[in-house]
């Protein structure tokens, strides 16, 4: 950002990420990705010949974009104006 761009305001408003947002969106899908492939391999079942954890991982492709979809339409705080950081 360029000095005549501030017009004199040295803070910013920077949204807080809220703790079900962050959840929704990291969290979850790195435990459906990561937990789920590691808890179906042990797991040597198949299904019209292909293996279970196969289908978890096709399926994640479903589910994560689900999840930062959730996040991203949970209602926020930080949107309204009322859970903000002042930066400088």
């Amino acid at each position: 950002m360029h000095d005549q761009d501030r017009h004199g305001d040295s803070t910013q408003a920077v949204p807080a990420i809220s703790l079900p947002a962050l959840l929704a969106g990291l969290v979850l899908p790195f435990c459906l990705v990561i937990g789920g492939g590691l808890a179906l391999q042990a797991q040597r079942m198949a299904v019209f010949g292909v293996p279970l954890e196969i289908i978890w991982m096709f399926a994640c492709f479903i589910l994560v974009p689900a999840c930062l979809t959730i996040c991203w339409n949970l209602p926020s705080h930080a949107r309204s104006g009322t859970d903000t950081k002042q930066v400088r």
